[in-house]
């Protein structure tokens, strides 16, 4: 590890405490002038370091930076976000992916933004991204058939309901097959895209979209108030940009490993387990209509079972649901 990185290691491990040069110098056998540029290049990367005359630094608790280097040290994952790269805006974060990294990046490489200008959602629906959210993009390689690719999503959802659940003490739940929802608020959209190899028709690579609202200002966009929310709706303490982030690629990598070792099982458990839908009545929408019908739940493949009006059983491999609350 860098000096840099030491000293955002130790500055984390003591937010919003003062922790002095000399102790930091000593405990990490530098000088005390190469702590005060690390300290400096924090705060280049827009970090809130205060100095205190006499006594030393203190991260500020309140602080809501997003770096790589502020991510990394929270993470507790062995591929994901061991490499990160952060930009201030982009059009989108996938299409930003394939076009400049996804070639030439390792898997768990994550591409973050500060806002979108042009985020996507499924079906070539906009997703609205303004400042203050997360939005960001893994680049996986998994050895998986395309009939498994879904999967994927299913383990973005239960990831990002189990880091809510972590940084914000309550556990959201899922709407068939990719919304993350509270109290009939979309807190969070998923987009997984892949590329195929040509000639073989086999997987290239994977990416996963993940953009989460913590803070999102409906005034200016009166439309979305009845269907979008953010973290701040329902938590008392908003989570910070790099502790939820640093969550969800935690999580995320717990379920990824299931998932490339096989064990299919643990995800349709756990997802099945967080959906809102499950007993309720709900339109299954195909060509812009909407027929009546009952969630039964998902089978093994991850697809979702209905009852339809009529009484007859359906099992839905793709389309949208809207769920009649």
């Amino acid at each position: 590890m860098t000096v840099k990185e030491l000293v955002l290691k130790e500055m984390e491990t003591h937010r919003g405490a003062v922790v002095s040069g000399g102790a930091l110098s000593e405990r990490l056998g530098v000088s005390r002038t190469a702590v005060w540029k690390a300290i400096s290049a924090l705060r280049a990367d827009g970090l809130a370091i205060d100095s205190i005359t006499g006594e030393g630094y203190r991260l500020r608790a309140d602080d809501d930076s997003l770096t790589a280097d502020g991510i990394q040290t929270l993470l507790h994952t062995r591929i994901l976000g061991r490499e990160i790269v952060v930009l201030p805006e982009v059009a989108s974060t996938n299409t930003v992916m394939k076009q400049e990294f996804a070639a030439n990046r390792p898997e768990g490489f994550v591409l973050l933004a500060l806002r979108q200008s042009a985020g996507r959602g499924r079906l070539g629906r906009s997703f609205v991204s303004p400042t203050g959210g997360i939005y960001l993009t893994v680049l996986l390689r998994p050895r998986i058939t395309l009939d498994k690719l879904h999967f994927l999503t299913i383990a973005a959802a239960v990831a990002v309901c189990r880091a809510v659940e972590d940084t914000c003490g309550f556990c959201p739940g899922i709407k068939w097959v990719n919304d993350v929802l509270q109290n009939g608020k979309k807190l969070c959209g998923i987009l997984t895209e892949a590329s195929i190899v040509g000639e073989t028709g086999a997987l290239d690579y994977v990416i996963v979209g993940i953009g989460v609202n913590l803070h999102f200002d409906t005034s200016a966009t009166p439309e979305l108030a009845k269907i979008v929310g953010s973290l701040s709706d329902f938590c008392e303490k908003v989570p910070r940009r790099a502790e939820l982030t640093a969550a969800v690629l935690t999580r995320f990598e717990e379920l990824y490993l299931h998932l490339v070792n096989g064990d299919f099982l643990a995800l349709t458990v756990a997802y099945r387990g967080l959906l809102c839908c499950l007993g309720k009545p709900i339109f299954v929408v195909e060509n812009n209509a909407g027929t009546p019908a009952v969630c039964d739940g998902i089978n093994e493949d991850g697809h979702l079972l209905v009852t339809m009006q009529d009484g007859s059983k359906r099992e839905l491999q793709t389309g949208e649901i809207s769920i009649r609350l």
